[in-house]
Order: structure tokens, then sequence, then C-alpha cells
């Protein structure tokens, strides 16, 4: 579990990086900001590879993780977004995890009025909100009780 734990705190601080337009990003930058990251949330000292960053970009664009992040290299030497307004974090549901979502709700919903789960009630909501801002693309609604 480790070890995908530290990539996905590796893609977290590559896409942060990436986000951050006002500088270019150079390999050996986004090497040093994904060690300081490590360090920062898992207190390992030990400096990333080359290759594990490079593995990691290459995963962020393909569809593996569902990402397809638009990396590109300019001046071969420094890596960007292609589309400014991208993240990993941003990425929307695909219709099977709506699906998904949906058959969770369901289920959450039956624990409705139990003592034990007295904080589902609002958890439910949330994401019945998500789901339905996901499938209409409109913004979630507010509700009141």
């Amino acid at each position: 579990m480790p070890v995908n734990r530290n990539a996905l705190i590796r893609y977290r601080t590559i896409d942060n990086c990436l986000q951050n337009r006002f500088r270019k990003w150079t390999l050996d930058d986004l090497i040093e900001a994904c060690s300081n990251a490590l360090y920062e949330f898992e207190g390992i000292d030990k400096c990333v590879s080359r290759r594990s960053v490079q593995a990691d970009i290459e995963m962020m664009r393909s569809d593996k993780l569902g990402y397809e992040a638009p990396i590109l290299v300019v001046d071969k030497k420094y890596y960007i977004y292609s589309d400014k307004n991208y993240s990993i974090i941003n990425i929307p549901l695909s219709n099977q995890d709506l699906k998904v979502l949906g058959e969770v709700s369901a289920l959450l919903k039956q624990f409705k009025g139990f003592s034990h789960f007295s904080d589902l009630t609002e958890m439910v909501s949330k994401l019945e909100d998500k789901i339905h801002a996901q499938k209409t693309h409109s913004p979630p609604v507010v509700r009141a009780e």
C-alpha cells in the first residue's frame, strides 16, 4: 500500500506543479518537488528517482487511471499542461462511475434513521447532489430540511 500512496502523492505534486504556469518545470524540478512532498507527507528522506517521475508522467498521460493528462514537453526541456485549466482532480465521472455511486447512495439511504448513522443523512444528501450535478451538468442544489 505505501507504494501506491507514494505514487498518488507524486501524481498530485506533478499536477500542482504543472498547474503553476508562472514557472517552467524541468524534469529535475519535478523530481525535487516530488521528493519534497514525500518528505513532507510521509517522512521519506530519499530522493525520488528520475525514472519514477518519468513513469508517473507517462501514467498520468495514459488512460489507465482515467487522467489522460495533456502533458507536453516544450523546447525538449519544460513540462506543461496543454490545457491551462486541466487538473487530475477535476476529471468528470464516467457513466459507470455514476451508476455505481447511485447504487451506493441507494444502499446508504437504507441506514437513515438509525442513531448510529446520524451523520449519514447529510453525507447521502451531498452524494446525491454531486451525482445529480454530474448527470445534468448543473451546479449542486442546496437542500433544506
